[in-house]
């Protein structure tokens, strides 16, 4: 069986002797009232948010604003957990706070659950894959670029994009085997397919990926993806 294995940098911060020197600030949106007496449906889910960033806990129905330790090398991690339709949901993510900041979370209308705006200098980033292996993958950057990741190779560093509703919200970045691309994959060929069979072959081309974390794209920041040349070790960092 091959096996494989992951090395993302500072990825838990209570693995790593890392020093919170900083802090920064979050707080849920001041609109929320708003949100419960006029789309009280569309923020259910919202409403049962619950966040853990780097340890400190905040909740959808706090009112208070919180102060959150900062990591001051690697990344800041962030575990949160939501309850949809009667079922409990459990994800994290990665991102990079910064010092002084204030992030307000707010529901998101559009494609996700939250999003976490910061005061200052928001911006999505870029991500750049560098591929030291004899190998081929395919890499996604965004909800709208997949590339060909071409052996002993680098792209440029490609903007992350999602859609316009929600620029600020954690999305996927992976790399795959040329497989995940089969087009009996794609949507013309699925839905000629039952739901049983759909569901079968979407957990196939999801067994083709390599290797995947979720980040948050807050200041422009630069990611860079690095394949070792055995084809096995991921390693993520910023430029």
């Amino acid at each position: 069986m091959l096996r494989i294995k992951i090395t993302l940098l500072c990825f838990v911060g209570a693995l790593f002797s890392s020093v919170f020197a900083q802090k920064c600030t979050v707080k849920i949106s001041d609109e929320i009232a708003s949100w419960q007496k006029h789309s009280p449906k569309k923020i259910e889910a919202f409403l049962t948010l619950a966040f853990e960033f780097n340890h400190v806990n905040i909740n959808a129905t706090d009112k208070k604003n919180v102060r959150i330790p900062i990591l001051d090398k690697g990344f800041d991690t962030v575990v949160y957990s939501y309850m949809y339709k009667g079922v409990i949901y459990r994800k994290q993510f990665i991102c990079k706070l910064r010092a002084k900041e204030t992030y307000t979370i707010s529901p998101c209308e559009c494609c996700g659950i939250f999003l976490m705006v910061p005061e200052q200098n928001a911006r999505r980033g870029s991500v750049k894959y560098m591929n030291h292996s004899n190998q081929t993958f395919i890499s996604e950057s965004g909800e709208f670029e997949l590339d060909t990741l071409y052996k002993k190779s680098d792209t440029d560093f490609i903007h992350s994009s999602i859609s316009m509703n929600c620029g600020f919200r954690p999305n996927q970045l992976f790399v795959a085997d040329l497989d995940y691309l089969n087009p009996k994959y794609q949507y013309d060929q699925l839905k000629l397919k039952s739901d049983l069979e759909q569901e079968l072959l979407d957990k196939e081309q999801l067994s083709f990926i390599r290797f995947s974390f979720n980040f948050l794209f807050l200041h422009e920041e630069k990611l860079l993806v690095s394949i070792d040349e055995t084809g096995l070790i991921f390693t993520v960092e910023m430029e």
